[in-house]
């Protein structure tokens, strides 16, 4: 198959690409057709034969089995070492609250991360005197990583929280080199995946990370409400369960009251098991009939392309440090300060849907396996229009 033949297929199979210029996947991905179909049929079944019975809590498991499994093997995992969330900020919240912090202690993060993984922190600063102290990457994020973490470090440090790629500029940071830092210190490491999950490939053993949250609804086109956290077995004993219900439990009949020895301790009870279906539905057509090398290879090449593309618009400056590290693109507008009214504009006057960053006065692009050159093109021309103006 043609590759020309291959992505008008996938076009085809989400339909709000077609239906819009579709540049923002950061924020939130468009649906295949696997997705809605499989949580359709998961919730026909609950209508057409109840919830109850040895049968149903079979099935139940099997689908939270399955959406483990595939969230494993994105990301080189074991099954064991996966925890389903409904989003990042779960899992980031289940990490930082699982340590048991007392006044004084510390934690390091970055001036590129997003409120989904500072906000726990802000909150156990306020509530247990814990110290955040945070290393400065520069404007574009690309200041050497390592050694700004490292200076930072000291005996109370307790927790290094980072993206792997930033919301704010794209640029993918070394996590190994964080993760050695860490393990040299035996500090422990928690990473934000939501910016990379589906958009670069991930490798948690190779990147040596203790910690790594997901979500679903961005760059992998999944259900709201889903996502998943990598615990390494290694690093079960840094954090302990804050909250624990059924799921978190061994069910066995000489055992009352015990945790799994895995990372679905972290996992407290029932959720939208549709939605389930549709995360497990999501990743099996990403990995199978979207094909994991192509779709990233796929996501570099249209970032490479709207870089270079992006230069020719007058007064236009790049905070993205690289092309082609990642599949988001952050820039800035000479004389256009009011970022908002520049989104309003592209949505209302092309259909181009892209977001801005407020904090930096930037607009930022996704380029998402689904998106074309031409796309790209359509945007410069738009973009050229509005600043002509």
């Amino acid at each position: 198959m043609s590759e020309l033949t291959h992505l008008q297929e996938i076009r085809q199979a989400m339909p709000a690409t077609t239906a819009h210029l579709y540049l923002n996947a950061g924020t939130f991905g468009p649906l295949p057709d696997c997705v809605t179909q499989a949580m359709q049929e998961r919730i026909q079944a609950e209508w057409r034969d109840g919830r109850l019975g040895a049968k149903a809590f079979e099935t139940i498991s099997a689908i939270y089995g399955n959406a483990r499994r595939a969230a494993a093997r994105l990301l080189n995992a074991d099954e064991q070492e996966i925890a389903l969330t409904d989003n990042t900020g779960e899992g980031m919240n289940i990490v930082s609250y699982g340590i048991h912090w007392h006044e004084g202690d510390e934690v390091i993060t970055t001036n590129h991360e997003h409120i989904s993984a500072l906000a726990p922190l802000y909150q156990l600063r306020d509530r247990y005197g814990v110290v955040v102290r945070v290393a400065d990457l520069g404007l574009h994020a690309d200041a050497p990583l390592r050694a700004a973490i490292q200076e930072l470090i000291t005996p109370r440090t307790r927790l290094i929280v980072l993206s792997h790629v930033t919301w704010t500029t794209g640029a993918a940071l070394n996590i190994r080199s964080v993760s050695r830092l860490g393990k040299e210190h035996g500090i422990p490491v928690l990473v934000d995946g939501a910016q990379s999950a589906g958009a670069i490939p991930i490798d948690v053993k190779q990147l040596e990370v203790d910690f790594y949250a997901i979500p679903m609804q961005k760059w992998l086109c999944g259900p709201d409400g889903t996502g998943a956290l990598y615990v390494a077995r290694d690093a079960l004993h840094y954090i302990s369960s804050t909250y624990v219900g059924y799921y978190s439990l061994k069910h066995e009949d000489d055992i009352e009251w015990e945790l799994h020895d895995t990372a679905q301790r972290f996992e407290m009870g029932g959720r939208q098991t549709a939605a389930i279906a549709g995360q497990a539905a999501v990743l099996d057509w990403l990995e199978h009939v979207v094909g994991h090398e192509w779709q990233h290879k796929r996501i570099a090449t249209l970032h490479t392309y709207a870089y270079q593309a992006l230069q020719r618009v007058p007064g236009l400056k790049l905070l993205t440090p690289q092309p082609g590290a990642s599949g988001l693109l952050a820039f800035q507008l000479e004389g256009h300060e009011n970022t908002g009214e520049i989104v309003k504009q592209l949505n209302e006057q092309y259909n181009i849907l892209i977001r801005d960053i407020p904090t930096t006065k930037a607009l930022r692009v996704s380029t998402n396996f689904y998106n074309t050159e031409e796309e790209i093109d359509t945007l410069i021309q738009a973009l050229l229009s509005l600043t002509e103006r």
